[in-house]
C-alpha cells in the first residue's frame, strides 16, 4: 500500500482543474495525441494501455493486452530490475523512475514510471516513454539557436 504523501493530500486534481470542467471527458484523446509513447499497466504488470505512438515507436501489439509486460522484456536482467521498481512503489516511492534503456538495438529511449495512486493505493502504473535522438535534436537546435528555430518552424515567417 501507497502512503498517501502530503504533496498528494494538499494538491488534489480538483485544485488544479478549472471548476466545471471533466478532465475525463478528455482523458483518452490527450493520452493518444501527447506526442509520447504511453502504456498504463496495472498493479501486477499487465499491459491495459498503450497509445497511437507507442504503437508506432515501440514493441506494442493488441495481443500483449492483458499481458504481463515482463513477457516482452529482450533481456533477463530487465525482469529483476522492473521487479525492483515495482517494489519501491509498492514500499511508498511516489515520485516517477527515470531510466535510458536500448531494448530494441539501436534505438534508444527515455523513461518515465510512475505509479497510478487511486484511494491511497496502487491502482497501476504509467510508462511515459521518448526517443533519445529526438530529445537530443531538440536540445541541440535550442543550444545552437535559442527560440530561432522553434520560431522559424512553427511562427509564420519565423517572427
Amino acid at each position: 500500500m501507497v502512503k498517501n504523501d502530503r504533496k498528494h493530500r494538499e494538491t488534489p486534481s480538483s485544485d488544479r482543474t478549472l471548476h466545471g470542467w471533466n478532465l475525463s471527458l478528455l482523458s483518452d484523446e490527450i493520452l493518444e495525441w501527447a506526442g509520447v509513447g504511453v502504456t498504463i499497466l496495472d498493479p501486477a504488470g499487465n499491459v491495459l494501455y498503450y497509445n497511437r505512438w507507442a504503437e508506432q515507436n515501440l514493441d506494442r501489439e493488441p495481443e500483449y493486452l492483458g499481458r504481463d509486460v515482463r513477457d516482452r522484456h529482450r533481456r533477463q536482467i530487465t525482469n529483476p530490475r522492473f521487479d525492483a521498481m515495482l517494489a519501491l512503489f509498492e514500499g511508498g516511492r511516489t515520485e516517477p523512475v527515470r531510466y535510458v534503456a536500448r531494448p530494441y538495438g539501436k534505438t534508444t529511449i527515455l523513461v518515465t514510471v510512475s505509479p497510478i495512486i487511486v484511494d491511497g493505493r496502487i491502482a497501476g502504473y504509467s510508462q511515459i516513454v521518448l526517443l533519445k535522438d529526438e530529445v537530443q535534436e531538440l536540445c541541440r537546435r535550442f543550444d545552437e539557436s535559442g527560440r530561432k528555430s522553434f520560431e522559424q518552424e512553427v511562427l509564420p515567417h519565423g517572427t
